[in-house]
């Protein structure tokens, strides 16, 4: 016999107030990124009485299929002092080896280089712990020019702008800064489900980042002067990633990270399919699961964004079915305007973004909220997947997760 309607009010009440009250946080969040990205607007990094002498260091495994655009555009940076370029790649047979080495000599002969040495070495034997980014990571900071004065990460896939170099000594120039960088923004060229969903979760994993100060090891510099007394490059013997693992070190030297919102980069690949996406997002959360003091918190917000939608479909089918009907649409009203508010977060976000650096489009607030409920669930779907993992995949080579911070290679993916 169905309940009667009026005993369905406390449960619809109930979970509209939960998604208001979850709503209302993350727009508090949002407001304090909000502010974070203009002040930094508003107060534009001084330039340097004296610019440092900058190393790049980039780390190859394969070929991606933006390295020789992204060498170019470390070719063209624009910088006011002295730079070097120092590849370390995964092996000599590596398929990497033969693109940088004709990259670098087509760059050489046409004399478009800015950097005034580039060096390619090997990695050399795979580590016992550690991944083997932060193996090539801890070769390279070994093999650094001696007047090296501010080390910069950046990944094989950014195109960085000719300022880039710029803006990184600028913002680790700032006093009590010993890192600084930027982040992506992820624009789907196409505009694909998968891609919508990775952008979704972008843009709220850029919120949460900035917030936490998490640096993006894709647009990152370092004073070499802390590399060693803060304890990094002993972290990275037995880490999963370089940058996520930056943050305690940091904080324990009494040094901070100062996100550049100049630095943001936008990405149009648009080519990943949904599972390939679940387990890619699940090994971001991996990352800031062994190696950030705030994973909790993180943890909350993927699970509880991703139940708070399922409880609420699963609970307004319920009413129906028991004849609440009014309840019913009073849950999915509820729903509804809070995915409605989520997608207008986005915007905001986007807006922000946009104000910091060039966007060829905005995205329309229908494709947002289009893609939002699927973006909820695979959040919640990898931040769990993130919790249980006992390993992890990357570069075609398998981790096992050895406790807090600690990883080592099991073997290959087939």
């Amino acid at each position: 016999m169905p309940a009667p309607s009026w005993a369905a009010w406390p449960l619809a009440e109930l979970l509209s107030w939960a998604l208001a009250a979850a709503w209302l946080l993350q727009a508090l969040l949002c407001a304090l990124f909000a502010g974070v990205m203009r002040r930094r607007s508003r107060s534009p990094q001084p330039p340097l009485a004296k610019w440092p002498v900058v190393e790049v260091l980039l780390c190859l495994r394969g070929v991606d299929p933006a390295l020789p655009q992204a060498l170019a555009a470390l070719a063209a940076q624009r910088y006011g002092g002295p730079w070097r370029l120092l590849l370390v790649v995964d092996s000599s047979t590596d398929p990497a080896w033969g693109v940088v080495e004709a990259a670098l000599a087509q760059l050489a002969a046409s004399g478009q280089a800015s950097w005034q040495q580039a060096r390619l070495l090997p990695l050399g034997p795979a580590p016992r712990l550690g991944s083997r980014k932060c193996a090539a990571l801890r070769r390279g900071l070994r093999q650094l020019h001696p007047a090296t004065e501010l080390v910069a990460l950046v990944d094989a896939d950014a195109v960085v702008r000719p300022d880039w170099l710029t803006q990184l000594a600028q913002g680790c120039g700032q006093p009590g800064v010993g890192a600084a960088g930027g982040n992506r923004w992820y624009l789907p060229a196409q505009r694909s489900g998968a891609g919508m969903v990775r952008a979704i979760w972008n843009g709220g994993a850029l919120v949460l980042m900035t917030l936490l100060a998490i640096p993006w090891g894709g647009s990152l510099a370092i004073r070499r002067a802390l590399v060693e007394p803060s304890g990094w490059r002993r972290v990275l013997r037995r880490s999963l990633c370089e940058d996520t693992a930056l943050t305690q070190p940091l904080r324990r030297s009494g040094w901070r990270y100062r996100f550049v919102p100049a630095l943001m980069a936008v990405d149009h690949d648009d080519s990943i399919q949904l599972r390939p996406l679940l387990r890619w997002i699940a090994r971001q959360l991996v990352m800031a699961r062994l190696h950030h003091p705030s994973w909790p918190l993180v943890l909350l917000h993927g699970l509880g964004t991703s139940l708070l939608l399922v409880a609420s479909l699963l609970a307004a089918l319920g009413l129906a079915l028991t004849g609440a009907m009014a309840a019913a649409l009073q849950l999915l009203a509820a729903l509804l305007l809070y995915e409605l508010g989520c997608a207008a977060l986005l915007l905001w976000i986007q807006a922000l973004v946009a104000a910091a650096i060039p966007l060829p489009q905005r995205l329309p607030l229908g494709l947002w909220l289009r893609w939002l409920p699927l973006a909820q669930l695979v959040y919640g779907l990898a931040a769990l997947r993130a919790q249980l993992a006992s390993s992890v995949e990357w570069s075609g080579v398998v981790y096992r997760l050895r406790g807090r911070g600690v990883v080592q290679a099991t073997g290959f993916r087939a």
